[in-house]
């Protein structure tokens, strides 16, 4: 498949400032599968200086934004949540693959429109 495997996490230090390409992960609050042009909205936003490119080449490439720039792209991908996702013929899956569009809404509408967060796209080619 074409594509991004694109992940949106909380950051453990409560997001107060950007990330870092090294910044951990935190809680999930969002995951989804795209198709070629998946990343595109985040490179809008960092055209627009709403978000920070943090590196990566697919494997992955990491964003940080606040919640505000990001919370019309979750809540717009995630409409359609549990949404399955497409699996190729020679893709290797294992238990912790979940197949489909999963947010935690409870954690996203708790995050506070000022917090950094960080957005990680896995190529999916």
């Amino acid at each position: 498949m074409l594509g991004y495997h694109i992940s949106v996490y909380k950051q453990t230090d409560e997001g107060a400032s950007p990330a870092t390409a090294e910044s951990p992960e935190g809680m999930r609050l969002a995951v989804w599968q795209t198709g070629v042009g998946g990343l595109d909205w985040l490179a809008e936003l960092e055209k627009a200086g709403k978000a920070i490119f943090l590196g990566g080449n697919g494997y992955p490439t990491r964003f940080t934004a606040t919640a505000e720039h990001l919370m019309p792209e979750i809540i717009s991908v995630t409409q359609g949540v549990g949404s399955a996702w497409l699996l190729g013929e020679s893709d290797i899956v294992t238990e912790k693959w979940e197949g489909k569009d999963t947010v935690n809404r409870d954690a996203v509408a708790a995050c506070r429109l000022d917090e950094w967060l960080l957005v990680e796209g896995w190529d999916l080619s």
